[in-house]
């Protein structure tokens, strides 16, 4: 069973907490920002439920995309393919 404690980083913000009947809690969603980067890590339930299909899990992954993009001068930065440094 998934529950705490949950060996991670401290978060910056700790967004969703989830429970289960049994009475484990488990910090489900979380914050970080590292560097120039921002970190979302989202665990909304189990493999064998199509919980992926559910409009509120979604709307919560296309936000969680839309707080990490990378943004300057209130522009979002396009992605940089560059070619591999080793071949």
């Amino acid at each position: 069973m998934y529950g705490e404690p949950f060996f991670i980083p401290e978060p910056m913000e700790t967004v969703f907490i989830g429970w289960f009947k049994s009475g484990e809690v488990f910090r489900s969603g979380c914050t970080w920002v590292k560097g120039n980067g921002k970190v979302f890590y989202f665990q909304p339930g189990h493999e064998t439920y199509p919980i992926y299909y559910n409009e509120n899990i979604q709307k919560i992954l296309k936000n969680a995309v839309r707080w990490a993009c990378p943004v300057q001068k209130n522009m979002a930065i396009g992605c940089v393919c560059a070619e591999p440094l080793e071949k």
